[in-house]
C-alpha cells in the first residue's frame, strides 16, 4: 500500500491518471448521447 500511495505522489503519475479518468468520462458521454447530435442546429449566421 505505501507503494502506491508512493507512486500516486510523483507528479508524472498523477497528471497520467487523471488524464486517462478524464478522457474515459469523455467517452463514456460520447457513448451515451452519441454524436449525431453535434451538428443538428442551424448555422446561426445564415440569417445575417
Amino acid at each position: 500500500m505505501n507503494k502506491l500511495k508512493q507512486l500516486y505522489t510523483n507528479n508524472g503519475v498523477r497528471f497520467v491518471l487523471h488524464t486517462c479518468f478524464y478522457l474515459a468520462i469523455l467517452i463514456t458521454l460520447f457513448l451515451i448521447y452519441g454524436f449525431h447530435t453535434a451538428n443538428t442546429g442551424n448555422y446561426i449566421y445564415n440569417d445575417f
